[in-house]
């Protein structure tokens, strides 16, 4: 018997009603990225280390449970080789420099001090390299500062030592290349599995908008804001994936092609989405079939979610065609509710599709290649001038005034706040305070946690199985939620501690909470008093950039041009990029500043109008030369959005003009018309901003403030 609609449970749903109501502190949240594999790996990882500790009775290899624990999070997703090198390279790097920091440690305060100092400012400088490099880099880091907290005066004391952290690392590696060995393309298909989440998201939030009939610009500002942004970087990321893949495993390998294929599937419908929330941002007081229409998003939003799920199990070849019919039903009644043609086009191939990566080489030669290119890169941002070496000089300077502040005064555990000022510390001040928030307020949480755990579990075997599961929580979430990830992590660092050194759970949890919060103190005082740096300096350059792509998109798609679809789908990507990236320096940007003065507001505006720009764009692109009833080009209008063009242009190289009288062209189709008016008052906005001078900075260009 069939369950009446009104009574099913959508997990989907559920989950997305969840994150919008998640606490304010937790800045980040995206279900979609939850990984139960990486989490039962690192779990079973670190807990069989702390059992072998209990059986062989030294607590020393609660130890080789944190190295365990660390290898795990030091692992690049990617190729065999790429997550190799990763975790092989945090496993002795962390090693070599965590013991000459326990020796340091051992010879007096200064020495400690001066290898904290050397091994920050080297993890601060891998920031002009790859993402993955420095993470590894900043985990290194952390094992010293953690591990200045062994001093040790002999070698005979430090080999144990060392070695028992060690073979943690190695179990944890050996682990992940032997049980949890990953396919070549499973990171592809992961990636995958997350973009068709991602879109699935977004067609939720329309038919969630779209059912409650919302008129309020603001609302779809946020969600055009929010939920474009995390598709369009998920997508990126599957098409990093698919590039990252080897060439020996793409070469006219079936599942590559199919990857591929649903790449430039999820592409299309994106850009569906994208028009239809357009029209019904615009239809939501007039529209009478909108429960009908939400009905039909939900339905795609579940249709996109079990495409996704099947990307990541399987091969899915057969189930395209039936995939791509089913949407395009889906999308004609979803159009047909909203009132206006919106038909869903696919590719028939996958033009778009990214290439294979490189052929493969050897691993020396690979590795050399690799050497030769970070070199380049170290010698072309060798600057004082450059932000990697500013980073550097911060992360430094930061992490030893905290090293010596709770070394002098003699803090308990103080190696945590050590920590907690390390991985506080982002590149800019806005990427900063997110992050300071979500680790003051995880801690808290996790103390608590930590405490209540502490109180009921007291043995070490009960301690070993109790840190299992917050284990494989902390790993599991750690791409959800940063704040998640901090939250479990606390009452996992504690239990371990207390497995080493048995003493007052409670204390422990409090000593945690408290040095994370002076961590995250100091943290803050750097990131704005030690050679800032500010988002908001770029953010200029960043929406000229995301305007300069939305208008060429926005020509793209005009009757005029007659441009084809294969270059309307560029340009819709990079416009999505480019404004994705403009509203995450806008946000970063408003966390330096207390007031949201004018000039906040109006980029607000232009950001809010780019997207809306790209939604008419999309609807234009509906209306193709080769559809039936198609509007043709209007030569006053397209006289009208030349003459627009060349005005924004004017004011965006900083030349004053008058504004152009509005006449209204009669018989012009709605969607050029909404092209004509956005243009109007994109126009408006940037004249708008007045004197260019937004910021006391030296040498700035005299230009329109935007």
């Amino acid at each position: 018997m069939s369950v009446p609609r009104r009574f099913r449970f959508d997990p989907n749903a559920f989950l997305s009603a969840l994150a919008r109501r998640r606490p304010a502190w937790m800045v980040s949240f995206s279900i979609e990225e939850a990984s139960l594999s990486e989490g039962l790996r690192a779990a079973c990882a670190a807990t069989a280390m702390l059992l072998l500790g209990r059986l062989l009775g030294d607590m020393q290899f609660s130890w080789a449970a944190i190295g365990a624990f660390w290898t795990c999070l030091a692992d690049a997703a990617g190729s065999r080789r790429r997550r190799f090198w990763s975790m092989g390279g945090f496993a002795v790097l962390s090693t070599l420099a965590g013991a000459a920091t326990a020796f340091a440690s051992g010879a007096g305060t200064l020495p400690a001090a001066l290898a904290i100092l050397v091994c920050a400012a080297l993890a601060g400088l891998t920031s002009l390299w790859s993402a993955a490099v420095y993470q590894v880099a900043i985990l290194v880091a952390t094992a010293c500062v953690v591990m200045v907290d062994q001093p040790h005066r002999s070698l005979h004391d430090a080999l144990p030592f060392a070695g028992v952290y060690f073979s943690g690392c190695v179990f944890a590696i050996v682990l992940s290349f032997t049980v949890w060995r990953l396919h070549p393309l499973a990171p592809a298909r992961y990636a995958m599995r997350l973009a068709y989440a991602q879109l699935a998201e977004l067609a939720r939030d329309v038919s969630r908008l779209v059912g409650a009939r919302s008129g309020d610009a603001g609302a779809w500002a946020q969600h055009a804001s929010d939920k474009r942004s995390q598709a369009r970087a998920a997508l990126e990321a599957a098409r990093g994936a698919l590039i990252a893949v080897p060439r020996a495993k793409s070469d006219g390998r079936r599942t590559y092609r199919e990857l591929a294929a649903a790449l430039a599937d999820a592409e299309s419908a994106f850009g569906w989405l994208i028009a239809a929330s357009d029209v019904a941002q615009r239809a939501a007081g007039t529209m009478a079939r909108h429960a009908f229409a939400a009905r039909g998003l939900d339905a795609i939003a579940r249709t996109l979610a079990r495409h996704g799920d099947a990307l990541a199990a399987g091969p899915v070849a057969s189930g395209t065609p039936a995939l791509r019919a089913r949407l395009q039903r889906l999308a004609a009644r979803v159009a047909g509710a909203l009132g206006q043609p919106l038909p869903l086009r696919f590719f028939d191939t996958a033009p778009d599709a990214p290439p294979p990566g490189p052929a493969d080489e050897p691993w020396l030669r690979g590795s050399l290649r690799s050497l030769r290119n970070g070199a380049r890169k170290l010698r072309d941002g060798a600057s004082l001038e450059s932000a990697g070496v500013r980073h550097a000089g911060r992360v430094a300077v930061a992490t030893t005034a905290a090293f010596l502040i709770v070394r002098l005064a003699g803090v308990p555990y103080g190696y945590w706040a050590t920590m907690a000022t390390l991985l506080v510390l982002q590149p800019s001040v806005g990427s900063t305070w997110p992050r300071s928030v979500e680790r003051a307020a995880g801690s808290a949480a996790g103390a608590a946690l930590a405490a209540a755990i502490g109180h009921a579990v007291h043995t070490p075997l009960a301690l070993s199985l109790t840190v299992f599961p917050l284990v494989c929580l902390t790993m599991t979430l750690r791409r959800v939620s940063y704040g998640l990830f901090v939250l479990f992590l606390t009452p996992t660092f504690v239990l371990v501690a207390d497995f080493a050194t048995p003493s007052n759970e409670l204390g422990h949890a409090l000593a945690r909470f408290g040095n994370n919060l002076l961590g995250v103190v100091l943290a803050l005082l750097a990131t704005h008093f030690l050679w800032p740096q500010r988002d908001a300096y770029r953010l200029r350059d960043s929406v000229v950039a995301a305007i300069r792509a939305n208008l060429a998109y926005l020509d793209s798609a005009l009757p005029q041009r007659a441009a084809s679809w294969e270059q309307c789908e560029t340009l819709r990507r990079a416009a999505g990029i480019a404004s994705g990236d403009a509203e995450r320096t806008l946000r970063f940007s408003r966390m330096e500043s207390v007031v949201a003065d004018a000039h906040y507001r109006r980029r607000v505006a232009i950001l809010a109008l780019l997207r809306g720009i790209a939604g008419t764009a999309g609807r234009l692109r509906a209306d193709a030369p080769t559809a039936q009833g198609a509007p043709t080009a209007n030569p006053a209008c397209a006289s009208r959005i030349a003459a627009a063009y060349a005005d924004i242009e004017r004011l965006l190289g900083g030349e004053p003009t008058e504004a152009p009288p509005r006449t209204p062209l009669p018989d012009l189709p709605l969607a050029q018309s909404d092209a004509l008016a956005q243009l109007a008052r994109l126009r408006e906005l940037i004249a708008a901003g007045g004197h260019p001078r937004l910021h006391k900075r030296p040498r700035v260009n005299r230009r329109i403030a935007i």
